[in-house]
């Protein structure tokens, strides 16, 4: 039986989140209700709970697993109660230009907001969560775990990155930053076909990235890193760059880093904001190109969903620590440290 009433761990102001009592969400026609068992916080909802970026009080919680629990008779599904998913939690309208083009992340109609009792919600730090059929991904390997899957989300957004890069095989593939989307788009790049140079100051990140198939590490606080890409691939360049940091100066300097006809992608948001200056003609002649990454489609959802179910990657090393929902704010702390990936909490725990 549903319970008329849900755990959700409530950002209730800066610095400050708390396990609240609210309604539990009724699925609508074309809607399933699927119990959140593991939800992972990132960078977003850590800038949330810092104070920034949204109004409070506020439930984050957008990169989630869990099991469909309950699917009204009015819904039209292959979806069986009991089946282990992920979810696109972030909603687009499905009918503007963007979303019939597969597009779905630059979507720019009229988006429904969700809200449990008045208050706004991503969900995924929500025990239940209802959402249209069309935007869960069944796991195939039921096995995984609940924590592994929740990387469908960041994968997802790699996995976006990856398409506006279009890595050939052989190519070589530098990744500025070593975090955990730092992190991931090595391993995608790795898979295919590529040689991949890590570019970051931490000595335990670049030993990981190592450790997961990274070919070079450059610690760019004891050489000049671009100087060392050029000599890496024979004076030519990177054929790809991802920029996974937020520092807007980086989005400048390691245009040098490119070859010709090579691909630069801003991978994330910079911050704080700002302008970089490039020469036209710098383009022109190299017939470089700068793009951006933002955000994951249902394509890459589903191809992220099936790479973690089959164990293609591997991202159990990325999982720092889990936490149970009644210990959210030191989950929370800790996520906002440097030595951590991702932190997991556990909605039944």
């Amino acid at each position: 039986m549903i319970p008329k009433k849900m755990k959700a761990i409530v950002i209730t102001a800066a610095n400050t989140a708390k396990v609240l009592e609210v309604t539990t969400p009724i699925p609508a026609a074309g809607e399933i209700l699927i119990r959140v068992e593991s939800c992972l916080l990132c960078t977003w909802e850590q800038r949330i709970f810092s104070g920034a970026s949204m109004k409070l009080p506020y439930i984050a919680g957008h990169e989630l697993s869990g099991v469909v629990e309950f699917i009204p008779d009015e819904t039209i599904t292959s979806f069986k109660v009991g089946d282990k998913v992920v979810a696109k939690t972030l909603d687009n309208c499905g009918h503007c230009e963007a979303c019939y083009r597969g597009d779905d992340n630059q979507c720019t109609g009229i988006v429904k907001k969700r809200m449990y009792d008045g208050i706004g919600a991503a969900g995924g730090l929500a025990q239940y969560i209802n959402l249209s059929v069309n935007r869960v991904f069944y796991l195939e390997n039921q096995e995984v775990s609940y924590d592994s899957a929740a990387f469908s989300e960041p994968v997802a957004c790699c996995l976006r990155s990856m398409d506006r890069a279009k890595i050939e095989l052989g190519e070589d593939v530098v990744i500025v930053g070593a975090g955990i989307m730092g992190q991931l788009h090595n391993l995608l790049a790795k898979i295919s076909g590529a040689r991949t140079i890590i570019v970051e100051p931490d000595s335990k990140r670049r030993e990981l990235a190592l450790e997961m198939g990274a070919d070079f590490a450059i610690n760019p606080m004891e050489c000049n890193a671009i100087e060392k890409i050029k000599e890496l691939t024979h004076g030519r360049g990177a054929h790809v760059v991802f920029l996974t940091v937020t520092m807007t100066a980086l989005a400048k300097d390691y245009l040098a880093a490119l070859s010709k006809m090579g691909r630069m992608v801003y991978y994330g948001s910079f911050y704080p904001d700002g302008d970089i200056t490039i020469n036209p003609n710098e383009i022109h002649y190299s017939e470089k190109v700068i793009t951006g990454s933002s955000s994951p489609n249902i394509k890459g959802f589903w191809t992220a969903a099936k790479l973690l179910a089959d164990g293609l990657i591997n991202v159990k090393p990325f999982i720092s620590e889990n936490f149970g929902i009644d210990d959210c704010e030191e989950a929370f702390k800790r996520a906002m440290e440097k030595d951590t990936y991702r932190v997991a909490i556990n909605l039944w725990k």
